[in-house]
């Protein structure tokens, strides 16, 4: 079913390669693309395929040569058809030389359309390329038809395929947000299963002893701890169907096994009436480690974020990499000893930091190197 396929494939690792495989085998044809973006400017075209068992053609070299020898050809140019036509291209339309390449290909014609999504102004197009030399017109003529069937679903497929790649764009820019701002995220169903976790999640629960997931939950080493976690997630999920449930947040603080303490706030998932189930987000709990470790954890961090606090605030690298010590609650004579300098040119260093910054000293500067933990890389 090509137009069940039309709908169903467009969340593949490839999107419509199943398509183009069934409209291939449907046709009996020597290979089907579609072509999801196409530009002059880049080295080649943003596209899948299918072709017909044993196939030989290298595609890329053929776009390549493609490019380098017959791009000048108008008739071959993608945007010359428009949406919802049909172009057939057959050997004789075309300048011999590219003819005669085509020919070592085994390409005997092709037939091409457009379909697009006016409110995202994407443009896609599909080739069905003829590998024999017999019944062209008949083949272009079931071709056409097919294709004339199939251009108002691959429309509306495109529509929804627009949508859910810019949902899954800003999805993608979120969970990097929260990663670099190094704060867990776990999302459970309604079973307090963990359906997926962020990378910052990850790396607090396998780096920290004492926090750990098991059988696809999260599990504390301290049971009066875990206790409390569980109530409260039991709490927010009752509390996920009432109208208000912004109060019905719970925080925890959990002490690791080594020492080190993690926050936990367990909130309840918003509630969309449409989309429910035993395998929908109800719950979600945050993590953060306390503490300065996001200031001052490994030597590659520390570079990093001491040279972006440089060039954020026009410090010298000694002046920001004691602007982080500082602001992690370091004394000048601990962050002195740690930078290798002397008490007093450290001190020198922090006025000259206090000067620059407009502030009057190591509380406002503590505030102001926190709000810009969402800036430092």
């Amino acid at each position: 079913d090509l137009v069940g396929l039309v709908y169903a494939t467009i969340n593949e690792t490839n999107p419509w390669y199943s398509f183009a495989a069934g409209l291939q085998q449907m046709l009996g044809a020597k290979a089907v693309s579609v072509t999801l973006h196409h530009s002059p400017d880049l080295p080649r075209d943003i596209h899948i395929m299918a072709v017909e068992p044993g196939d030989q053609v290298d595609w890329l070299a053929a776009e390549h040569t493609y490019r380098e020898r017959f791009s000048h050809i108008e008739l071959l140019h993608p945007k010359a058809v428009k949406p919802g036509q049909v172009l057939a291209i057959d050997t004789a339309t075309i300048a011999p030389e590219c003819a005669e390449y085509f020919a070592t290909l085994g390409i005997h014609g092709s037939l091409r359309t457009c379909f697009s999504e006016p409110s995202s102004d994407m443009r896609c197009w599909i080739d069905i390329v003829r590998g024999d030399t017999s019944s062209s017109a008949e083949f272009n003529q079931q071709a056409t038809d097919l294709l004339q069937l199939l251009l108002p679903h691959l429309s509306r497929a495109l529509g929804l395929y627009a949508k859910l790649q810019q949902q899954e764009m800003e999805r993608e820019i979120y969970a990097t947000s929260l990663d670099h701002l190094s704060l867990g995220c776990l999302m459970l169903d309604s079973q307090a299963k963990i359906l997926c976790a962020n990378q910052a999640a990850k790396d607090i629960i396998n780096q920290r002893q004492g926090l750990a997931i098991s059988q696809q939950r999260l599990s504390l080493h301290n049971t009066t701890t875990q206790s409390e976690l569980n109530h409260a997630v039991d709490h927010a999920m009752a509390s996920r169907a009432e109208t208000n449930s912004a109060g019905d947040e719970h925080l925890l603080q959990v002490r690791l096994t080594n020492g080190t303490l993690v926050g936990v706030l367990i909130a309840p998932a918003p509630l969309i009436p449409h989309y429910q189930g035993k395998r929908v987000p109800a719950v979600i709990i945050y993590l953060v480690e306390l503490g300065d470790a996001r200031i001052t954890g490994s030597t590659d961090t520390y570079e990093s974020a001491s040279a972006a606090v440089a060039r954020l605030f026009g410090l010298t690298p000694q002046e920001s990499k004691l602007a982080l010590l500082l602001a992690a609650g370091r004394t000048i004579a601990e962050a002195s000893e740690q930078l290798g300098v002397a008490i007093s040119a450290a001190r020198n260093y922090s006025k000259s930091i206090y000067a620059k910054l407009n502030i009057r000293g190591q509380s406002d500067l503590v505030r102001l190197m926190y709000k810009s933990f969402a800036l430092l890389r």
